[in-house]
Parts: C-alpha cells; structure tokens; sequence
C-alpha cells in the first residue's frame, strides 16, 4: 500500500513539474514570440523582455535622439552587454560612438566609422559623421555623406537641408559647409531658398552662394525671388530693391525710372519691381509687341497687372495711352496706386476708358511722407451682368512735379 501510495506521490510531483515547465515553456515562446511580432519599441515588450538586446538598443537610440525622454535611461554597460548578444547591429556604434564625440572626437568618429561599415543605411551615423566631418575640414568626406543621406532619405530632404543651413550660419561651420556645398547643387538650391526663406541676412546668403548659383539666382524656382518676395513682404523695400536690382545685373539707369518697364517688354526680372501679369479666371493681360495686351472676362473683380513701386514723398504725373474697349460697357478696368504702409491710403484712380482710336490719359497725385512704398495695379471691376472688355495700353510714364524725386 505505501509503495503504491509513494507512486502516486511521485506521480503527482513529476505532473506538476512537466506542468510547470509547460507554463515556463509556453511562457517563454509567448515571450519569444512577442519580442519578434512587436516592435521593440512597445510597452508591452519592453516589459516582457527588458533585457533583450533589441529592446536595450532601441530605448538607447531612442534615447540618443530624443534627449529628456521619459524612461529611457540606458547604461553603457547594458548597451555592450547588448553589443555581444547582437554583433552584427551597428546601433552600440552609434551609441557608444556618440558619447565619445565629447571627450575624445577622433575615437568617437573611428567607432561611428565602424558601425556605418556594419550598416551603411544607419542614418544617424550619417548625420553625426557629417558634421565631424565639416568641423574637421574633410570635405570629401562630407561629400559623401551629403550624398548618401539624399538617396537614404529623399523624402526627409528638406530637414537635412534645414539642418544644413543652420550649419550653414553657424561661424565655425560655414566655411566648411560652403565649400561641401559646392560638391552638391542640388543640396546648395534647397538650402540657399530655406535661408532666403528664414531670417538670414541678403549678404550671408550670397557669400555663401557658388558662382553657379549667383548666375542662376534670377530664376522662376530659384532662391533669389524668394529673397527679395521676403524682405518687401516685411516692409523692407529699400533692401528688397537693391537685393533685386543685383540678382538681375540691372544698371542704375535700367531702375532709375519711377516705374519699371514701363514699355512692357519682356525682361528677365521679377516681381514685385517687374510685372505680376494674371492668367486665370479673372483675365489675361499679355505683354505684346511693347504694349499691354489686356482681355478681362467682367465676371469678377481683380487686379490683371500689378507692380511695387517706390516713390519719395512728392507731387507726380501718371499717364498712358489705351485704345479699344467699351466706354458704355458695365464692367470697367482702371489704374490704381495705394500706399503699401501706414493707413494704405488710395493715391490716385485713373480710369481706362474705352476709346475706337488712341486715347492718351494723364492724372496727377501727391505721395505722403509717410508712404515709403506704393502698389500700382491695373484692376478690373466687375458690373452687374459679365462685360468682356479687351484693350491694349502703352506708353506708360510717371514723372516727378515740381522738384520732386522718384
């Protein structure tokens, strides 16, 4: 009876040890499982599997480029214990690599070296090493890495640009970036508009421009536009002006006269000192044969030709010639000049009335000291019912009265 009594005990032992290691078993390919389903970077493995060398690495770099993260403090000593688990994962590189930038720079930059030959695609590396490289004067190297982080991340170029073009400013980096720049146009245009776009001063973007790029500064989708769009836009005129009389090689006697291309010819310069001309639902008006060629539709109201002038306070004389359109017609086109500053007050309404033949028409007005800018648009007025109006104006002048200076 004892003997069988002492089976059945060691029966019972024996099932509930191959039931527990089942548990432990089935627990720890749940476990498994969840650490190779899950990213490393989720809770729940985080918690199932602290020690994983996934989930270490991942929290470090996490980490490394989230500074102040909530709970991700990772030792080095974890990270190389890490390391041994995983030693093809260039991510202990870049970890350990990054911390000895500060103390030693050229043993961090040898270990970054190392992890990019494990992982060429290990952006952050790139990163790294490229501004090591534009502060050590490599500018082959830089290069490179310019040209590998473009091709790795074609859709994050503009925040490689953005990063760029702080470098760019930065005193102790702007040479070095100039120079790598002028290895890659390409990353040179992105970064050359994101400064003409931000708060960096006309002359620090072109010192920094490429011959190449001063030369093709006056292009529709270039920098240069952009430049000069931004400072009127904050109401620097007088800068604006000089900005786009150098991107353009203008002479002082091509700007010299109050307005602009007054002759409507087609000239490279753009606006807002040169012709803004609409092409849509509103009309068209087409610069033709030294004339301007306007055909408004008389369905909406709207500017059809603009240009910012800057006139010195004083008295004045506007005048044109038109011919064509209706003079009984509902809808109606005029010229129109108002201060771009302070109340923007309306300086003067010269109306194109319609005319068989040539009609020459002349306004005077007086520009307020306190108006250190003007808009001069050509602008349709819209009647009750549409009313096509099609006319041609030339032999636009402004001239100062009485001493006055444009």
């Amino acid at each position: 009876m004892k003997s069988d009594g002492l089976r059945s005990m060691r029966g019972l032992v024996s099932a509930l040890l191959l039931a527990l290691a089942g548990t432990a078993l089935a627990w720890l390919c749940f476990r498994t499982a969840m650490v190779k389903v899950l990213p490393p970077t989720t809770p729940l493995v985080a918690q199932l599997a602290p020690h994983n060398a996934d989930v270490v690495l991942s929290k470090a770099t996490r980490a490394l480029v989230q500074p102040g993260s909530k709970g991700e403090s990772v030792t080095l000593d974890s990270v190389r214990r890490a390391a041994a688990a995983a030693p093809l994962d260039a991510r202990p590189y870049l970890i350990v690599g990054q911390q000895q930038l500060a103390s030693d720079p050229r043993r961090g930059v040898a270990t970054l070296e190392a992890g990019q030959r494990l992982n060429p695609r290990q952006r952050i590396i790139h990163v790294l090493l490229l501004e090591q490289y534009l502060r050590t004067e490599k500018y082959d190297q830089a290069a490179a890495q310019f040209s590998v982080l473009a091709r790795l991340v074609s859709q994050a170029q503009q925040p490689i640009a953005k990063g760029v073009a702080l470098m760019a400013m930065a005193p102790d980096t702007r040479v070095a970036v100039q120079r790598t720049l002028r290895k890659n146009p390409n990353l040179e245009r992105t970064v050359l508009a994101l400064l003409a776009q931000g708060d960096a001063s006309p002359a620090s973007i072109f010192d920094l421009a490429s011959p190449a790029a001063l030369a093709n500064a006056g292009d529709k989708d270039s920098w240069g536009p952009v430049l000069v769009m931004r400072l009127a836009e904050s109401g620097r005129y007088d800068e604006a002006h000089a900005v786009w009389q150098r991107i353009y090689s203008l002479s002082d006697t091509q700007i010299g006269a109050p307005i602009f291309n007054a002759g409507f010819q087609t000239l490279p310069a753009s606006p807002p000192f040169n012709w803004t001309l609409a092409a849509g639902t509103l009309g068209a008006a087409d610069l033709r044969n030294g004339s301007l060629a306007v055909d408004y539709y008389g369905r909406d109201s709207g500017d059809l030709a603009r240009q910012l002038l800057i006139l010195r306070p004083g008295r004045y004389r506007f005048s044109f010639a038109s011919e064509g359109g209706k003079s009984d017609a509902a809808s109606s086109l005029g010229w129109h000049l108002v201060c771009t500053t302070g109340d923007k007050s309306a300086l003067m309404s010269a109306p194109v009335v319609g005319s068989s033949g040539t009609r020459r028409t002349a306004v005077d007005f007086t520009v307020p000291q306190d108006c250190s800018a003007q808009s001069l648009t050509l602008r349709g007025e819209a009647g009750e019912f549409p009313a096509p109006l099609d006319t041609t104006l030339r032999n636009l002048a402004l001239s100062p009265i009485n001493g006055a200076r444009p």
